[in-house]
């Protein structure tokens, strides 16, 4: 096994364990059905046998077994990955880790009062300490007891903070287990202590098995949800999401995604250094629009084609609204989605732990790490969020479009949002003092179409930022709004139309 495929595969080590915990969260939480209520179990069984869930099933089970396989391995005398036990402690720290402010007085004459922190070995990463008044610390002892030779003890003077940060080259006691700090005040007066703390998990990388978990979770909760909550809607949604999954166009798409996700890891890009960069934007443009194409295709067969056969009026004539109808082919063309975006990100985000060493390979950088290959992971799977965002966003739009019209217009349609969703802000910006009507058509574009550009992050891709989490949940709220628009005006469009 190649170097740079060892440093590739560690990160899936990580994926696989959160897979591991998914299943057994899904297994706990059927079998605690079965406990108090068996008609929700049923259902949840018969839901995980679903199209729509069991593929995903099958490949957390395959991740969990090379994770179980590489585990065996190592506890056989391998050296796959040798920090198994630090991760699964970080993974149970990282609730108890983050920015920490302490204030309290310290009495005059007070020879060691104690500030208990426990902060276990490895994870503090800053420390300040500012006083009003000269003070005397010790670490983890009495200051008389320690040795400023060697760090155990430090002075905080007014005016003079005391900071320490972690650093290749830092030395002392707090790079190690920090339980609490001694304070020596020899004033006559109280003095107001201040100390501001930054603690991290020893192995940050652990998130990825807290994100892989959870999200194979949510996954079967939320069509469990569905289920029990909706039940029309979730016959009629998982009626289209089974028909969806079911053409031949899904597994197109899931084929030729696969072979270019994989070709474009070994494609030269010549950005001296950034080809993960390129990567990363290539292979979301790919998997955005053959998502989108797969929307709009299911849209038009799933509501177009069913009006005009006839077979929705069969459907409508059951104790099902129209409301109950319309929304249930959004949600199912949105599961089918979901599952493409699932299929394919896991790929994704494969790959991409497998690019970072191949790139280091062929620029002869020999100091890559697997901690590089997860960081490219992390920054990667905000994209893969928003692009599906803005795919349920597109298919919401050709569903209302559906309900009046083939596939051909729908398509062109859709398309043509498309493009100008992402060029509104530039058209705009570059209408700003020119003609006042064509200022006003860029204003009345950006105010009816959706601003696409939102769920764009390839400027943080080459910055090679990490997207925070309150853009996702601004750019989500912005989604429903819109998908709730476009719920509406399907339902407008579609209620009047005579089906017979």
């Amino acid at each position: 096994m190649t170097q740079e495929l060892v440093i590739g595969l560690k990160p899936v080590w990580l994926i696989g364990v959160g897979a591991l915990a998914g299943l057994i969260g899904i297994a706990l939480l059927f079998l605690l059905l079965v406990i108090i209520h068996r008609r929700s179990a049923a259902t949840m069984w018969e839901l995980l046998q679903e199209k729509l869930i069991f593929p995903v099933l099958v490949v957390a089970v395959l991740l969990g077994l090379f994770s179980i396989g590489m585990t065996i391995s190592d506890s056989l005398g391998g050296r796959f990955f040798d920090r198994k036990k630090d991760t699964l402690l970080s993974l149970l720290r990282l609730a108890s880790v983050g920015a920490q402010n302490i204030e309290l007085d310290i009495q005059a004459d007070a020879l060691n009062q104690k500030i208990v922190l426990d902060i276990p070995s490895g994870e503090l990463k800053t420390i300040s300490l500012a006083s009003s008044q000269p003070l005397t610390v010790g670490i983890n002892m009495p200051p008389i007891e320690a040795s400023i030779e060697t760090l155990e003890r430090f002075e905080v003077l007014p005016g003079e903070p005391f900071k320490w940060t972690r650093s290749p080259e830092s030395i002392g006691p707090l790079r190690k287990s920090v339980r609490a700090l001694y304070v020596a005040n020899d004033g006559n007066e109280a003095a107001a202590l201040s100390i501001q703390l930054v603690t991290s998990v020893v192995v940050p990388e652990a998130r990825l098995i807290l994100y892989t978990a959870c999200g194979l979770f949510l996954y079967v909760i939320l069509h469990l949800l569905l289920q029990e909550s909706f039940p029309k809607v979730a016959a009629v949604a998982f009626t289209t999401g089974k028909e969806a999954v079911s053409q031949p166009l899904f597994r197109l798409t899931v084929v030729l995604g696969s072979f270019l996700i994989l070709l474009f890891v070994f494609v030269p890009y010549f950005t001296f250094g950034d080809d993960i960069k390129m990567y990363k934007e290539a292979s979301l443009q790919v998997i955005m629009l053959l998502s989108m194409f797969l929307a709009i295709w299911t849209a038009s067969v799933s509501v177009a084609d069913e009006i005009e056969g006839r077979t929705a009026l069969t459907v409508l004539s059951k104790p099902i609204g129209r409301s109950q109808f319309i929304v249930g082919k959004f949600v199912g063309i949105a599961s089918a989605l979901a599952l493409l975006f699932l299929l394919l990100g896991i790929l994704f985000v494969l790959c991409i732990s497998y690019k970072v060493a191949y790139d280091a390979r062929e620029s002869a950088n020999y100091y890559v790490t697997w901690q590089d290959s997860s960081r490219a992971i992390v920054l990667a799977v905000p994209g893969l969020v928003l692009a599906f965002m803005e795919s349920v966003v597109l298919a919401s739009i050709s569903v209302a479009i559906s309900t009046r019209l083939s596939i051909l217009a729908n398509l062109i349609i859709c398309m043509g949002i498309y493009v100008v969703g992402h060029l509104l802000p530039l058209f705009v910006q570059s209408a700003v003092g020119e003609f006042a009507i064509v200022q006003f058509m860029g204003q009345l574009c950006a105010t009816v179409l959706p601003v696409l550009e939102h769920f764009n992050i390839y400027g943080a891709i080459a910055a090679g930022e990490q997207v925070p989490l309150s853009y996702i949940a601004w750019v989500g709220g912005y989604s429903l709004v819109y998908i709730a628009i476009a719920m509406l005006l399907a339902l407008a469009l579609f209620d009047d139309r005579d089906l017979a």
